[in-house]
């Protein structure tokens, strides 16, 4: 019973990134994304097309993100029972998480209002789909420290209680994935744009893949009984007899 609460948290993140892709691709019709090199008329022409798919699919996006929390806090309970009372990889991870639903939320936002009102100001539609972007994608250093810290948590693990080893050397190889998205103010079209196949495509898939795996090895580290837990409920009735 003290694991369901834990179990849930870990099934939020595959939910989280199933909202995801219906609110940006089935709703909003933001995958493929918007081209960077577009016109002002040409970006507010696509949200006026669109507004209905897209202020449905901010919703999802909104929702989505909250959820990104639950599967945070789980890593974060986790990562302390490797880490033990002073846990400074632990709260890296879980600021770093809290931060990223912030700016994740406010992606989200920025589309939302692009939606709005769309052809009323073209520019600041413009401006607005390109905010949106780049909350969405230029935030990946902070995913990037939250996954090295949990990586790094992963490798004092020694005796591979909770998580195998070679899932740490994965938590490194997705943050090296995901890096290209830091770079998209400097394109706008090619590889590195925020359309791109290094800045968007790769990542966003391995993105899916890693919290897929990342939710298995945390149900796995669920099952898993804390040593310390166990000898306390077998030493708790021998201490009350004796007493």
């Amino acid at each position: 019973m003290v694991s369901s609460p834990q179990r849930i948290c870990a099934w939020a993140g595959p939910v989280c990134a199933v909202i995801w892709i219906v609110g940006l691709l089935v709703c909003a019709h933001f995958i493929p994304p918007t081209d960077p090199q577009a016109t002002s008329q040409e970006v507010a022409t696509f949200y006026a097309e669109h507004a209905v798919g897209i202020r449905l699919g901010m919703v999802l996006l909104l929702i989505g993100g909250v959820l990104y929390q639950p599967w945070v806090s789980v890593i974060a309970v986790q990562m302390k029972r490797i880490e033990g009372r002073q846990p400074p990889l632990t709260y890296v991870q879980f600021g770093l998480g809290t931060l990223f639903v912030l700016l994740f939320v406010l992606a989200a936002i920025f589309w939302q209002t692009a939606a709005y009102r769309p052809l009323e100001d073209v520019v600041m539609t413009h401006r607005l789909d390109d905010m949106g972007w780049f909350m969405f994608l230029i935030s990946v250093p902070i995913v990037t420290v939250q996954g090295v810290a949990f990586a790094l948590a992963v490798f004092r693990d020694r005796e591979e209680r909770y998580f195998p080893r070679w899932f740490g050397w994965f938590q490194l190889w997705a943050q090296v994935v995901f890096l290209p998205g830091t770079f998209i103010p400097l394109f706008k079209d090619g590889p590195l744009a925020w359309n791109g196949m290094f800045a968007f495509w790769i990542p966003a898939a391995a993105f899916t893949v890693w919290m897929c795996l990342t939710t298995w090895a945390l149900l796995r580290a669920i099952r898993v009984e804390d040593p310390h837990r166990t000898l306390e409920t077998v030493e708790g009735p021998r201490n009350s007899a004796m007493a």
